[in-house]
């Protein structure tokens, strides 16, 4: 067993021939399963941290693998020795803006064959993590995704709650596919959002190039394939689908962290502020939600967004700060002048 062709598969920089050789033995050795299992928990941890490029992972696993006991014949035990260390170096240095869970279907980790991992970006914060195929997903406030340990290895499938944007490797065997509670969006490689969070009455989808198809599980009439600059809307109470021509890049800024709205309903808006800036907003006056907001913000902070909103939509905002509960949402009041 070399590991080090096992960390190569995990970062996506095996060459095909190394790649089907690990594979093959990742079919027949438990304990090959157990060290690539471990290792892409690592590389998962490693890739959260918005800024952490494949050659620094590198250098980084390098020297882990350095600090091991070097008169230990057991390779079991340098192996733990390594992810003690790796576990120490990260959470010294990170500060992370997500969370990663690893939840075992049954047993003791790292004998179990097949684990589910989480990847959660808290409200307030924007994350980006690198798939084990060398997918890149960036995870849009208050949302999650969801894949097994098996992810690259016999299927790439992603379940979303919330918004992301994929940017999915290309692999014409093992179709990439976002799992939204039974709407499916099935790729080969390319770009698009998802947008479905918990509670919205619909799904949005924007492709941003190449061709994605929509599927649903529960309907096997139902199919349309997305053309670039096509913004596909499913209605989850009357299953009906709308098709829009629309401008990627308004629907996707998001995930560099600029928030870009144009003549949007204020209901819409709102939800995004919340997500974004982590606050409670109460509306006072349902004439409100009749308005519409048109503005460009990024890294703007909340008291020069909400100044605008009163600028532009004739509307009173008032932040309330409990000096009692530091760790809980502002909560922002918006009522008529």
């Amino acid at each position: 067993m070399d590991i080090n062709k096992i960390w190569n598969l995990v970062i996506g920089e095996s060459d095909e021939a190394d790649k089907q050789l690990v594979l093959a033995e990742l079919e027949q050795n438990l304990e090959a399963q157990r060290v690539y299992n471990e290792l892409k928990n690592t590389w998962a941890l490693l890739s959260s941290t918005k800024e952490m490029p494949v050659a620094e992972a590198n250098e980084m696993y390098s020297r882990f693998r350095e600090q091991l006991p070097a008169t230990s014949n057991n390779r079991r035990m340098r192996l733990s020795n390594f992810f003690k260390y790796a576990a120490i170096f990260i959470l010294g240095i990170v500060v992370t803006s997500l969370s990663v869970y690893l939840i075992e279907s049954k047993g003791l980790l790292g004998y179990q064959q097949e684990f589910i991992q989480t990847v959660v970006a808290d409200k307030g914060q924007i994350s980006k993590v690198i798939l084990p195929d060398s997918s890149v997903v960036w995870i849009n406030s208050g949302s999650k995704i969801t894949y097994n340990s098996k992810f690259a290895r016999d299927n790439r499938k992603i379940e979303l709650v919330g918004q992301a944007f994929f940017h999915a490797a290309h692999n014409e065997e093992i179709p990439f596919v976002v799992d939204v509670n039974g709407f499916f969006v099935k790729v080969l490689g390319t770009k698009f959002d998802v947008n479905a969070y918990s509670g919205e009455k619909n799904i949005k989808v924007v492709l941003e190039s190449g061709s994605i198809e929509l599927y649903q599980s529960s309907n096997h009439d139902f199919k349309y394939t997305l053309s670039p600059g096509e913004m596909a809307t499913f209605n989850l109470e009357n299953k009906k689908l709308t098709i829009d021509k629309v401008k990627p890049e308004l629907f996707s800024s998001w995930k560099e962290g600029v928030l870009i709205f144009r003549d949007k309903p204020m209901a819409e808006v709102l939800d995004e502020l919340q997500r974004r800036y982590n606050i409670d907003i109460e509306v006072k006056d349902p004439n409100i939600y009749k308005s519409v907001f048109t503005a460009r913000l990024s890294d703007e902070p909340l008291d020069k967004v909400l100044k605008s909103m009163e600028f532009s939509c004739s509307l009173k905002a008032t932040i309330i700060r409990d000096p009692q509960k530091t760790d809980s949402a502002l909560k922002v009041i918006l009522s008529k002048p």
